[in-house]
């Protein structure tokens, strides 16, 4: 017994000491994903994007001589899942920085974030995650508070009197679409005529959408995944409600494939607006994007043709995020920590991610990178998102 003990207490030694060189030898980064849950097509296509981006700084020597890499735990979009992993991240995986996949999550983490001494940031990109700023909470991107004003103020340009609502779940995630339309809509002296719950299991929107024919809403702004989106146009077609949906950020998580194979799919898309806070794959004039493709075409051995059912909307947030975390990696200097690359992130001023986003500033102030974003319609020969202009800023 006291032999098997002993030869048990040695192999964890040495795998213990394995892993330690393994982690001197390595810089690595951490995320709390979702690869089997309701969401896992948001965190595998983010998670291909971020290691995209490593291969190409692997292959050009790592930084500081060191390979770069990204270490994943299943979460299953559960927070509590998520608060675990970020605690192992810090204390076990010597992470440098840390992703979760949910609003609730990041929500969740943020007081203990100081015990974690980790900088966070997640898939979701709700306002109140870095306003007020938080010193270890980030935003790289524009946040859903941004894409909902850009959405608002987009429809009072060409309608001054407009009839808005909003489909949300009863989550984090939602009420932050809720807040940020109600907010919004003072600007203008203007209430929404509708506040629709839609949860995230759900795949029949009759109901909501009766609700809203019965409020006379013209627009529509919805907080969901692009799913619901395609269950809004048709269930809003099928009842005869002649409104407008317009799509925030992850109502893009997907090619407009959902929308474009129903049966009255092309005039579907007439009805179709969505805002996001990065460039869409297949815009080949942003040399961040002709850079993207080309490392996936190299890295994946993938034809031009079948791009888009690798680099849809989450594969370039975490190709972005990526370029962030490894710039603040380079600034950080010799034997990096969570709290160095928190320093260094600090530092960062028009970070140029060549035009896939607006330029990148984070002060100790400002924890959120850019609230540019741009607003999108889908263009149905082509079968892609296309931008309706260049990045706007709301105010």
């Amino acid at each position: 017994m006291f032999r098997t003990v002993s030869a048990l207490a040695v192999s964890a030694a040495i795998a213990l000491a394995a892993f330690s060189a393994s982690a001197q030898d390595m810089h690595r980064f951490a995320i709390a994903n979702d690869l089997s849950g309701p969401s896992s097509y948001h965190g595998k296509t983010y998670a291909a994007g971020f290691n995209t981006y490593l291969k190409e700084v692997n292959e050009a020597g790592g930084v500081g001589g060191k390979k770069v890499e990204l270490l994943q735990e299943n979460a299953e979009r559960n927070v509590q899942k998520e608060v675990g992993f970020l605690r192992k991240f810090a204390q076990q995986d010597n992470a440098l920085a840390a992703i979760v996949v949910t609003t609730d999550g990041l929500f969740a983490a943020k007081p203990m974030s100081d015990s974690f001494k980790l900088p966070i940031m997640g898939i979701g990109v709700p306002e109140l995650a870095t306003n007020p700023s938080h010193p270890w909470v980030f935003n790289i991107f524009a946040s859903y508070q941004d894409t909902v004003f850009a959405a608002i103020d987009h429809i009072f340009a060409t309608d001054k009197d407009p009839k808005i609502a909003v489909i949300y779940p009863d989550s984090q995630y939602g009420l932050e679409a809720l807040r940020a339309a109600e907010t919004r809509m003072q600007k203008y002296n203007k209430p929404l005529v509708a506040k629709v719950v839609m949860a995230l299991r759900e795949t029949d929107a009759t109901t909501q959408v009766l609700a809203l024919k019965q409020a006379g809403a013209k627009y529509v702004i919805v907080q969901l995944a692009g799913a619901h989106i395609a269950a809004v146009l048709r269930d809003a077609d099928k009842v005869g409600l002649d409104a407008m949906i317009i799509a925030t950020t992850q109502g893009m998580d997907r090619e407009p494939d959902l929308i474009l194979g129903q049966a009255n799919g092309a005039n579907l898309a007439k009805r179709f607006l969505g805002v996001g806070p990065w460039a869409k794959w297949n815009e080949t004039a942003i040399p961040g994007v002709v850079a993207m493709r080309n490392a996936v075409k190299k890295y994946d051995n993938t034809p031009d043709d079948k791009l888009g059912d690798v680099m849809y909307s989450n594969f370039v947030q975490g190709y972005v995020n990526a370029m962030v975390l490894v710039e603040a990696l380079k600034k950080a200097g010799p034997n990096p920590n969570g709290e160095k690359i928190r320093d260094a992130m600090n530092q960062i001023k028009d970070f140029d991610t060549k035009g896939i986003t607006p330029p990148l500033t984070f002060t100790a102030d400002r924890h959120k990178g850019t609230n540019g974003v741009k607003i999108y319609r889908i263009n149905v020969e082509r079968k892609v998102y296309e931008p309706i202009g260049g990045w706007v800023t709301a105010n």
